[in-house]
């Protein structure tokens, strides 16, 4: 999730908002200050849009709150934590890497939801406590209304469906007593789909009924049945390229286009005739410059070819992720995991001396993910707790 407005570092962590975020803050704002705080009256005041406002602020702290409690933890084990989003469905804080163990995963898992708890108990208890004091007004209503919201969140978050905190506890529960990570990982993501499908039927449900907030529900379930089945699918690909190394997988040696080349020489000579996707690009003196791809080509328009060369359409080597052939290859996926660039360009493979001698592209590691399947064909081995 790329961040919309950076806001700064809290404990070491970039955090950051998305555009969407107001979206969410304006239907708390608005739905409090017109339906749950006048009450009976029929009029609202502007102490009900202030005090609207503030409680959609405080609940963004919220869930804050919420993913910086999965960042602290993760990094008290040793995972980075690139940086922390809110957006529209909450917030998202995206971890270098996956946890080693399944003491880890469940750690980092958990951490979330008892942030919200925490939360709902103090809002819930200084609702109660100035409720006793005889105090009334917005500030009492206020308080209730966070100390409810951070308990639902906090039930919802614990549902066993993957992506939701409760999916990777669950994840984490049968990795520890199965020893199986990558089944583990898809029986938590296939609870997920049956859950967001749950959502999107209740929401088309109140749709039917009449009630238009029943496109929440189903907007939620959808994005949720997205986050599923991409969790699957990288769960059985973990699974699948766990043994292997970079050089298992990647062009050896790397096919070679010098830049000069025209692109419709390039796809006359090339393309058509090795069938090769990704080539490495040379100068004239014959040193790596760039990547040129089949995707790259194609949008240069067909009455250019001829006269657009290679090189201006290459991707430089500078902004190309780079692997050492030695490295495990789920090492390096996942560091390149969401990368466009890689998506489009693969990964340049270098030696112990930094010379270039392979590529290794998204397509070879889908074909070695389909030549090795991983999923419930290895040994299952002791996997420790913490």
């Amino acid at each position: 999730m790329r961040q919309s407005v950076k806001l700064g570092r809290i404990a070491g962590v970039p955090v950051g908002v998305h555009w969407s975020v107001l979206v969410i803050f304006w239907l708390i704002a608005w739905e409090l200050a017109t339906l749950v705080f006048p009450g009976g009256s029929q009029q609202v005041t502007a102490a009900d849009w202030i005090a609207g406002a503030v409680a959609a602020v405080l609940f963004m702290g919220s869930l804050l709150a919420h993913e910086l409690s999965h960042a602290v933890v993760a990094k008290h084990n040793g995972i980075g934590v690139s940086s922390i989003t809110l957006w529209l469905f909450g917030g998202v804080a995206q971890l270098d890497r996956e946890a080693l163990t399944a003491g880890v995963e469940f750690r980092v898992a958990a951490a979330g939801p008892a942030a919200s708890v925490a939360a709902a108990a103090i809002f819930g208890g200084a609702h109660y406590a100035m409720a006793g004091l005889g105090v009334t007004g917005l500030v009492v209503a206020v308080a209730g209304w966070l100390g409810w919201i951070n308990l639902l969140l906090a039930g919802f978050n614990l549902v066993p469906a993957a992506p939701l905190d409760g999916g990777r506890i669950l994840r984490a529960i049968l990795w520890r007593r199965s020893g199986d990570r990558t089944a583990a990982a898809v029986s938590a993501a296939r609870a997920g789909r049956i859950f967001a499908y749950v959502l999107i039927g209740l929401g088309l449900v109140e749709i039917l009924a009449g009630n238009l907030f029943g496109l929440w529900p189903a907007f939620l379930g959808w994005f949720l049945l997205s986050a599923a089945r991409a969790e699957e699918q990288q769960a059985v690909l973990r699974g699948s390229v766990g043994g292997l190394r970079v050089a298992d997988v990647m062009a050896y040696p790397p096919p070679v286009v010098d830049g000069s080349v025209s692109v419709a020489a390039f796809v006359e000579h090339h393309l058509l005739v090795s069938r090769i996707d990704e080539w490495l690009v040379l100068d004239a003196a014959g040193v790596p410059v760039g990547v040129v791809t089949l995707d790259a080509v194609r949008h240069v328009p067909f009455t250019e070819r001829a006269v657009t060369r290679i090189w201006q359409v290459a991707a430089p080597l500078s902004v190309v992720a780079r692997a050492r052939a030695d490295e495990p290859l789920l090492q390096v996926l996942e560091r390149v995991a969401g990368s466009e660039v890689f998506a489009r360009f693969g990964v340049v493979v270098t030696d112990a001396t930094g010379a270039v001698v392979g590529l290794l592209s998204p397509a070879a590691v889908e074909r070695a993910a389909r030549l090795h399947p991983g999923t419930g064909t290895r040994p299952r081995t002791h996997v420790p707790a913490a």
